[in-house]
């Protein structure tokens, strides 16, 4: 399920991180050390271990997404 929240951009060391929404990393069972695919131009996609794309899926995936950002105003994450 496709959503829109704010994260804000935190320093470590010399580096710049932000932090995976929990939401997806429960979705993907990701843990703490493992290995998450980042590509990368204009727009950062994280891809879940193990996780194929292909062009029909990157698609409707984009859809899903373009139309959250047609909405007004991110969505903020609960603190729930």
């Amino acid at each position: 399920m496709p959503a829109k929240i704010e994260r804000k951009v935190l320093k470590t060391g010399d580096s710049k991180v932000m932090a995976i929404p929990p939401d997806w990393a429960r979705m993907f069972n990701i843990k703490v050390g493992d290995k998450i695919v980042c590509l990368y131009d204009t727009i950062l996609i994280y891809k879940p271990p193990g996780m194929k794309l292909d062009s029909d899926f990157l698609k409707q995936e984009f859809a899903m997404i373009l139309e959250l950002e047609e909405k007004e105003g991110p969505e903020k994450e609960s603190k729930a």
